[in-house]
């Protein structure tokens, strides 16, 4: 008793060495398997790889059915390179987990949990060749081929033993998700669909197809499978919320508004049945309902977003104050939550041209956390339209300082010294900067050809737009084109960009400003 306290005692302060010395003295003496355990792997913790071999040989000798104790053994002898008495305990092990291959597979990752990894994997190799026709053995073996990432091999190990058990239970659906994920969708797909024609009894292979369905986008034959799943067992809460997700994906909102209407009656997945049932009564322009739905959402992956929902709507309604009250007395836990809430807040009151509240609640996500580069961005871009100049500098420059590489900072300055300023050179090494890190964003691109424009290159500042053009779409990228095509005097390619701008976004105000700035309103639409 007294050694035992005392190898007790030199684990505790971790004197490993010590305590296995005295935990495989004790264990010679008693005969305990507990002890010879204790013993065999605190010598190995404390890399006593003499007395961990020994010791695991008596854990062996007291406990030969312990799985455990062989998967020791065997590691210990792999690592002084003894293969062929490893092999000899492995099979012992593997022989006695038969009937557990959930355990079998936790025995067999736990061999590989050391440097020598590819020498373990041999190992299990030569301990599996010798069990070619076990279908235990081969199930776990894919598994395990599976967590290692050879996806190749696991079909292969899938398709031997699908040859010896045609509908084993757990490897058919297995073999179809392998399929899938190696981009063999169609494959995968049929597989699963002549699995069940032959077995349409096989629930679980059925909703594995629904799901596979599903993700391949065929939505109304994953209804389909869903709706047989629903019939076997109709009060399943997965199925009735995947069939509600499903029709609302499908533009089917009665049908989804009756299975989530029954998740709420039978009292499963509340919050997410109540989610998306207001968003049914959004859709549908009931938003009186859609509150009272979104008001019920307690918890769960839905709970911001209704809660956002909830201050959308009051806005439609014109109640731009009570929905910004909303956002700030959300309970939430996490701190990430109440910022990203804040800014939520902020973005409502920007588009209401409330600037001053707006910067107020950005100051209060900066309280919360000084350098969140997202939010100095945005107050940032901010200060601009307030004419804060000063500010906009001060902000991306704090931000380069956290991200040096951040290209949205290094853009939007350098466009704002290029726009507001004649810091020209300046803005130009900024924009370049930027356009180095991400030289396909037509942002950049619009801003590299908008300096250029300013410091008087205008065959290099047409080609940069067009270039941006060409990449997008975009109201501002069309102002400048047109410009720098109008003072170079190709006015009729500048009306020509102007015009096909303002027939797609006939409501922009900066595209109308510089459109007026350079053709009169009675020239405006003529060829």
């Amino acid at each position: 008793m007294y050694k035992i306290l005392v190898a007790d005692i030199a684990r505790l302060r971790g004197d490993n060495a010590l305590a296995a010395e005295y935990f495989f003295e004790v264990a010679k003496q008693t005969r305990d398997p507990r002890l010879a355990e204790n013993a065999a792997q605190t010598a190995w913790e404390a890399r006593k790889y003499n007395i961990a071999m020994a010791a695991a040989r008596l854990w062996v000798t007291l406990a030969p059915d312990n799985p455990n104790a062989r998967q020791i053994l065997g590691r210990m002898l792999l690592r002084q390179k003894r293969t062929k008495e490893a092999v000899a305990h492995l099979d012992a092990m593997v022989d006695s987990l038969k009937d557990d291959p959930q355990r079998l597979l936790s025995v067999l990752e736990a061999m590989l949990e050391q440097p020598n990894r590819a020498k373990a994997l041999e190992l299990i190799e030569k301990v599996v060749a010798k069990r070619k026709n076990d279908p235990v053995m081969l199930w776990t073996y894919s598994r395990l081929l599976i967590r290692l990432n050879k996806l190749d091999q696991a079909l292969e190990v899938l398709r031997t033993l699908l040859n010896r058990v045609p509908d084993h239970a757990e490897a058919v659906p297995l073999y179809a998700l392998l399929l899938d994920k190696q981009d063999r969708r169609s494959q995968a797909l049929q597989w699963m669909k002549k699995a069940l024609h032959k077995h349409p009894e096989k629930q679980k292979w059925r909703l594995v197809y629904a799901q596979m369905l599903a993700d391949a986008q065929q939505y109304e034959k994953s209804i389909k499978q869903f709706q047989r799943l629903l019939s076997a067992d109709p009060k399943n809460g997965d199925t009735l919320y995947a069939l509600g997700v499903l029709s609302l994906q499908t533009k089917q909102l009665s049908a989804a508004k009756g299975y989530f209407i029954k998740l709420i009656n039978t009292k499963q997945r509340f919050n997410n049945a109540s989610y998306y049932l207001g968003q049914i009564a959004q859709e549908g322009k009931d938003q009186e309902n859609a509150l009272s739905w979104y008001r019920q959402v307690k918890g769960g992956s839905n709970y911001l977003n209704a809660q956002v929902r909830i201050a959308l709507i009051l806005v439609e309604q014109g109640q731009i104050d009570k929905a910004t009250e909303h956002l700030r007395t959300v309970p939430v836990s996490r701190e990430e939550d109440r910022i990203s809430l804040i800014q939520i807040e902020a973005e409502l009151l920007i588009d209401q041209k409330r600037y001053q509240q707006a910067m107020e609640a950005y100051n209060r996500v900066l309280k919360l956390k000084q350098n969140n580069t997202d939010v100095l961005y945005m107050r940032a871009l901010l200060a601009e339209k307030m004419g804060r100049m000063a500010q906009l500098e001060q902000d991306l420059r704090r931000v380069l300082l956290i991200e040096p590489k951040n290209v949205n900072a290094l853009n939007a300055l350098g466009y704002s010294l290029a726009d507001h300023t004649d810091r020209y050179q300046e803005a130009y090494e900024l924009i370049k900067q930027a356009l180095a890190l991400s030289p396909d964003d037509y942002y950049i691109l619009d801003s590299m050809g908008w300096i250029l424009y300013k410091m008087g290159k205008y065959t290099q500042a047409i080609a940069y737009l067009r270039k941006a053009q060409a990449n997008q779409e975009d109201p501002e990228i069309a102002a400048h084109l047109g410009e720098v095509l109008w003072v170079t005097g190709d006015q009729r390619a500048a009306r020509q960009v102007w015009e096909k701008a303002i027939e797609t976004f006939p409501d922009d105000e900066k595209l109308r400003g510089v459109v007026d700035r350079f053709l009169p309103e009675k020239e405006q639409g003529e060829p």
